[in-house]
């Protein structure tokens, strides 16, 4: 009898403990958990003291669209050839990208080609804009410059006519680059090419 009396003392103060413990910890996390009357969420709008600059970067030498010599009127449904020319200033080339856009729906992109027997090409096709990729050949040793340098051979064949533009436009994170003996990046001067389609 006194086992029982002393079981239920203990059970009775554990639980009294228990209930103080509840208590305790209910009242500290309502005093931690943030109170927003409104029961909404409130949002904080931080605006820059300063405006941010945008850093230029070096431009140096020109890629130039040409027709191939010879190509007269261009038809539609007759495949021409536009070939790509680099110039690099005085830097070295040991790279570069090209970026080259047209209209997808209207040009049937039949090859590329490269002209400059010094580096190693990788095509990328990205819907209405192709990437190139070239590196310098470990075979080729000497220092290289583009001086109106042919690079690259482009095949189209028109579907459609009328007037349309190619450009070297950079397209999201791409864009046309030189790349020196000393891995630095600089960007060529790009003019857009209007090519009309009879």
């Amino acid at each position: 009898m006194e086992q029982t009396q002393h079981s239920r003392l203990m059970l009775i103060g554990l639980a009294v403990v228990l209930l103080a413990a509840s208590i305790i910890g209910y009242f500290v996390f309502q005093n931690v958990k943030p109170k927003n009357p409104s029961g909404e969420m409130t949002q904080t709008t931080i605006s820059p003291t300063a405006a941010p600059t945008l850093v230029p970067y070096p431009t140096n030498g020109q890629f130039t669209f040409k027709l191939k010599d010879g190509q007269g009127a261009l038809k539609q449904g007759t495949p021409f050839v536009l070939d790509l020319f680099a110039t690099s200033g005085k830097d070295t080339v040991a790279g570069y990208d090209v970026v080259l856009s047209y209209d997808a729906q209207v040009f049937e992109r039949q090859s590329v080609q490269n002209t400059a027997s010094s580096f190693r090409i990788f095509t990328y096709n990205r819907g209405n804009h192709v990437s190139i990729s070239a590196s310098k050949n470990i075979q080729a040793t000497d220092p290289i410059k583009f001086i109106e340098t042919p690079i690259l051979s482009f095949t189209f064949l028109p579907k459609t006519k009328g007037t349309f533009v190619f450009s070297l436009k950079p397209q999201g994170n791409e864009s046309s680059k030189l790349v020196n003996e000393s891995a630095e990046v600089t960007y060529p001067e790009t003019k857009d090419i209007s090519l009309e389609i009879n």
